[in-house]
This record gives C-alpha cells, sequence and structure tokens, in this order.
C-alpha cells in the first residue's frame, strides 16, 4: 500500500506474471499490469509519488510503473540496449529510499544492486549477498521465496550512515550496508535458518527480524553498529539452543 496514503490501492505480486492493484475501499480489482514474462515475486510503492510503483519478477526484469498512465510503463532498469536485466535470475526483495531516488534490489543472483530512478541504465552501488561461487537460485520452490528489506531513515539520528539490512538468502545472516557505497559494515547472525524480513523501527533506533526458524530478534543500533556487542548477541542466542543430545 502507498506509504503517502493518497489512495487505497494495495498492489500485489503473485506467481502470474501480472501484479493486481485492489480498492481496499471496494474490495474490487482497480487494475492489472502485464508486468513480466513469469511469476511477479516484489513490488514497492514510490514513498514520495503515490503513483509510482516499482515490480521484480523471476524474468530477472526491475520495472518502474505509473498506474495513472494508459500504459503505465515507465522504465526498465538495466541496459535496455543490450537487453540485459537488471538481475541475473529473479527478483525477490524492494524497496525504495525514503526520498525516493533510489531503488534497491535484491535477487537470487546472490546481489543487491542500488539503482537512481533517474537513470535506470546501471545500478550506483552492487552488493554481493551470498558467496561468489553459489549459482543463482531460480528453482520453482526457491523463487517464490521474497525477502523483506529495511532502511534506517534519514532523520531518526541514530547515525550519520544511512543503513541498509538485507536478509541473506545463502546464509543465517543480515548483511548490514551503507546504501551509499555498498560498504558491508557488519553481519548479524542470531537465527538458525534463513532470515526472511527486517523492520526497522526509527522511533526505538531498533531493528527486528524474523526468519524461518520461527524467531523475531531485536536488536538495537547499538548492537548493530558494535560488532563486538553483536558477536556476543549471536553467542548468548547460540548458547540458548536445545542440546538434542541431552
Amino acid at each position: 500500500m502507498s506509504p503517502t496514503g493518497a489512495h487505497a490501492l494495495i498492489a500485489a505480486g503473485c506467481e502470474s506474471p501480472y501484479i493486481r492493484l485492489c480498492d481496499l475501499r471496494s474490495g474490487a480489482f482497480a487494475q492489472s499490469l502485464l508486468a513480466h514474462e513469469s511469476a511477479s515475486m516484489s513490488v514497492d510503492w514510490s514513498p514520495v509519488d503515490a503513483y509510482m510503483l516499482a515490480s521484480g519478477g523471476t524474468d530477472g526484469r526491475l520495472q518502474l510503473w505509473d498506474i495513472r498512465q494508459a500504459g503505465s510503463h515507465v522504465c526498465d532498469f538495466g541496459n535496455s540496449e543490450s537487453n540485459t536485466c537488471a538481475h541475473d535470475g529473479s527478483i525477490n526483495g524492494l524497496l525504495f529510499t525514503d526520498d525516493g531516488q533510489r531503488l534497491v534490489s535484491a535477487g537470487l543472483d546472490h546481489c543487491a544492486r542500488v539503482w537512481n530512478t533517474a537513470s535506470p541504465q546501471t545500478p550506483t552501488v552492487e552488493i554481493q549477498t551470498g558467496a561468489e561461487n553459489d549459482k543463482p537460485r531460480t528453482s520453482t520452490t526457491l523463487s517464490t521465496k521474497t525477502v523483506e528489506m529495511a532502511l534506517t531513515t534519514a532523520t531518526d539520528g541514530t547515525t550519520s550512515t544511512k543503513v541498509l539490512f538485507i536478509p541473506s538468502t545463502s546464509t543465517c545472516e543480515v548483511l548490514v550496508v551503507d546504501v551509499c557505497t555498498g560498504k558491508v559494515i557488519t553481519r548479524l547472525d542470531a537465527h538458525f535458518a534463513s532470515v526472511t524480513c527486517a523492520a526497522w523501527r526509527p522511533s526505538f533506533g531498533e531493528l527486528y527480524t524474523g526468519g524461518a526458524d520461527s524467531n523475531v530478534v531485536a536488536w538495537s543500533m547499538h548492537e548493530v553498529l558494535d560488532s563486538t556487542q553483536a558477536a556476543l548477541r549471536t553467542n548468548a542466542w547460540s548458547d540458548s539452543e536445545p542440546d538434542d543430545n541431552v
């Protein structure tokens, strides 16, 4: 749903190539966008333009839409001249920065990329989220797994660095990344299975992560930026795991 509150439309991606726009007030489908060649995995509304929507699919395409236009399609991210998609594999996570000028995409090719919405031909930052020798994961089972990334806001006052939190699809970690440079600040490891979502709570300066292990972990910003504290949290969490041999 658009964070601007200008309308009551929900955008839903699914195993269909279409993105469905549903009006919460009437419960009816208001519009359908033929977005991808196969499944439409991820969508995200612009935080500044209520009618701009980004979508990513299992075809590796990352697209921008203006739902007010008849054709709706605005642009593809990546090099259209060389027919290069945004990712070499499924795109399973999207997140706009709070100013709407950049878009972060995460893919099953074990990369996250930061794009400038005004010049979508090449990413401004590329972040390795998995092992370099891992192959892109595009099987039916894996391609339907999406991740929710999180980003510190520009005005929360917790840090001068704009921090991006990326759940890794190939490990049990959350990458903590400087979104402007792509530098990995630290790695948070407190889950026993894949991490699927991250949420930032600006008023408390806290990060919440959830995983396939059915656990939710809360992190303070002090812990996140202090690698020693993060290691202590990880060790304490590991020590609490039941011993199967007992």
